[in-house]
């Protein structure tokens, strides 16, 4: 039997940059049966050209260009729409990172040794260092719904920008990409994929996520907007009953006693609320409005903290 067709997905828009690198890492990769499907988001630099050259390489690449501009999430839905339907697997490719030759063949073997895995990472290069993930070493395989709970703790952490998924695990999700959350959505889907499937994880650096200004993840979540916080809540909520079973209610009043001590911090370090607006709209939708009592709580839990009778919420996102 032959190796199973994986396509690699790689959205673009205004990527002339850096998109020759990921282009060029894609045609070095030593599995066999793969494509790659290219989507340019209707850009307007020299996106198409640098496309242009990659055409007839070892590995296909069926290319595809928007009539107009999406949106990020919208443009990685079409992206996936477009990539073969016998694909067995989908592994989406930024347009400024690139993977290692054997990236795709290391990942494709544990998910071929495991049929229950719907999702496979891998260490990866990123600010000039392999990034600890946290998973215990010696395992490739995890239970999805602990690899959830696992993550919303921090003792793991998933990166869907380097990872395999299973088509057919996909294939039941609707939609793929869910605008439930305004940010962390690719996140989010890893999770509604975790809920039905296992996840497995190569202990290897196989990519290399690039960091620069001109990314959405700077645009989205640089700065003073603390928005891996407001995604932790999001997270939480939509993915924490499933994950933590009985113990979720614990496990959200910990996030909160935590989540409104960073807000009266960045308060502090603001000098006003001007970038605190999103995480007090976010407290609201949650059912938490920000009151005096809800402050009392958060206040008196650190008490408790600081003297030992209750830990304090050490998860994600576990640096703001």
């Amino acid at each position: 039997m032959g190796q199973p067709l994986i396509a690699i997905v790689t959205p673009t828009y205004n990527g002339a940059r850096y998109l020759g690198e990921t282009l060029e890492s894609v045609q070095q990769q030593d599995y066999p049966n793969l494509v790659h499907v290219v989507l340019d988001n209707c850009s307007s630099d020299g996106t198409p050209a640098i496309i242009d050259q990659y055409i007839g390489g070892r590995v296909p690449i069926f290319r595809h260009r928007n009539p107009a501009v999406l949106d990020q999430r919208q443009n990685w839905t079409r992206a996936f729409e477009l990539a073969p339907q016998d694909a067995v697997y989908i592994r989406y490719l930024c347009d400024d990172d690139t993977i290692t030759p054997s990236s795709i063949s290391e990942m494709a073997a544990v998910a071929e040794a495991y049929p229950s895995v719907g999702v496979v990472g891998c260490l990866h290069d990123c600010a000039g260092a392999v990034q600890d993930f946290f998973w215990p070493a010696g395992e490739a395989v995890f239970d999805g719904i602990e690899a959830a709970r696992m993550t919303l703790l921090r003792q793991g952490v998933l990166m869907p920008v380097q990872m395999l998924w299973r088509k057919t695990v996909m294939d039941k999700l609707d939609p793929v990409f869910s605008g439930a959350m305004g940010g962390g959505w690719d996140l989010d889907t890893v999770f509604r994929m975790l809920a039905i499937s296992d996840f497995g994880f190569v202990h290897r650096p196989l990519g290399f996520t690039r960091v620069h200004d001109n990314t959405m993840t700077a645009q989205l979540y640089s700065g003073k907007t603390r928005a891996w916080t407001r995604d932790g809540l999001h997270l939480l909520m939509r993915h924490g009953p499933t994950a933590f079973g009985t113990d979720y209610q614990r496990q959200l009043a910990t996030f909160r006693r935590y989540y409104i001590r960073r807000i009266v911090r960045w308060w502090r370090e603001d000098h006003g609320r001007q970038n605190l607006q999103p995480h007090l709209d976010a407290l609201s939708s949650a059912g938490f409005s920000l009151n005096v009592r809800l402050l009392s709580d958060a206040v008196l839990d650190w008490i408790f903290v600081r003297i030992g009778f209750r830990h304090g919420w050490r998860g994600y996102p576990g640096w703001q």
